[in-house]
């Protein structure tokens, strides 16, 4: 097969980009000729994955006022370089790259279009994430041109051949908002290593993400604030950066427990592991959270993973075998304080499940999968 990925930019870290990295590279060890088309491209991304070719369009981020102000410009500037794999079986993930290339196929009906659906498309279909978009203009415009934004993905949507959805939470959401089925549901790869249980852990609590509103970080530092009062050893390690960062680290400051409270910004993936591998316990505050390699990195790495209870981590998680799902922020705190209080046995036995359980999301087996819906 030949595959065009289609990926809005890979400038930060993402769970997304790592998604469309795997499976490319996956793909192409399995002898089937991969691009990897994007609006922008980092030097870093570029050195970091010098096996896989990339396309770059020169597109502004979508976050940029210059993108929106030119839309059709770059649209037209799309479409002139998806002339160049008319052949090729078109696969975009989030949005815009798949609006890119639902707008191209309502000209070019012979192409195939395979839509890797994250979620139904974000800051049209989820307050959530509109609330959280950092520019104020940006946001009220998204909130304006909201009604008009849904028609037009929906409409838009109907563009595709096939629809893979990354997990049984989002294909709900899908078929909510397009009223259509979708071909199949495959979860993310994860290239799952086998890791000793016998690592020493410290008295870490991990969170990794992205620091934006939605991620619902300032949930787990308020109740750090109370928890490290009781527990004057514990410290709370947050990876990730974003535009939520300096309020973070004020609210650190006003819980009294900022010196226990370690900003890591981006890290390597070797710094990640080594976190991973320490921490206690992992935590997961974002609600609704269409799917996250988070939970299976970390259960991976034998730390049972504490998440909100609902979303993606629901599928992932196993509420008293790898690991706790809450619903309130008083459930939060006191299921942090049981992984603490776990005796040695107890916690092993979650440390095994653990392993166990992200097994099966290894790349190995979802390769196999998404080839078989690609070839249909």
């Amino acid at each position: 097969m030949k595959i065009l990925f289609v990926f809005p930019h890979f400038v930060s870290p993402g769970g997304a980009a790592n998604v469309v990295l795997q499976f490319a590279r996956a793909l192409q060890q399995r002898q089937h000729s991969v691009v990897i088309c994007c609006g922008k491209i980092s030097k870093e991304y570029r050195e970091q994955n010098l096996d896989l070719i990339f396309h770059e369009l020169n597109i502004p981020t979508s976050n940029s006022f210059n993108y929106w102000l030119l839309l059709l410009y770059w649209q037209r500037k799309v479409n002139r370089e998806l002339e160049r794999y008319k052949d090729w079986i078109l696969f975009p993930q989030v949005i815009p790259s798949n609006w890119w290339v639902w707008m191209y196929k309502r000209k070019n009906k012979q192409a195939k279009v395979v839509w890797y659906c994250h979620e139904p498309s974000a800051f049209v279909h989820s307050k959530s994430w509109i609330d959280a978009i950092p520019s104020k203009a940006m946001k009220w415009g998204a909130k304006l041109l909201n009604p008009f934004l849904r028609r037009l993905d929906i409409a838009l949507e109907k563009e595709n051949d096939i629809v893979i959805c990354n997990s049984l939470f989002t294909k709900e959401q899908y078929e909510t908002v397009y009223m259509r089925h979708p071909e199949a549901v495959i979860y993310p790869p994860c290239e799952v290593k086998t890791v000793a249980r016998e690592v020493k852990k410290e008295n870490i609590i991990l969170t990794v993400a992205r620091l934006s509103r939605f991620k619902n970080i300032d949930v787990l530092v308020t109740t750090f604030g109370r928890l490290a009062k009781q527990m004057p050893d514990t410290r709370l390690v947050i990876v990730g950066d974003g535009e939520e960062k300096q309020e973070l680290e004020r609210l650190a400051r006003t819980t009294g427990m900022h010196d226990r409270i370690s900003f890591e910004g981006t890290v390597s993936e070797a710094r990640l592991e080594h976190f991973y591998k320490i921490a206690r316990v992992t935590v997961i505050c974002s609600r609704n959270e269409p799917f996250g390699l988070v939970p299976i990195e970390s259960m991976m790495h034998a730390t049972p993973v504490i998440a909100h209870d609902s979303g993606g981590p629901r599928e992932t998680v196993f509420h008293g075998r790898t690991g706790f799902l809450y619903d309130d922020e008083k459930q939060l705190l006191e299921l942090i304080s049981m992984v603490f209080n776990m005796g040695s046995d107890e916690y092993s036995s979650l440390q095994k499940n653990c392993i166990e359980a992200a097994a099966a999301y290894d790349i190995s087996n979802t390769i196999v999968g998404l080839e078989k819906i690609l070839q249909m």
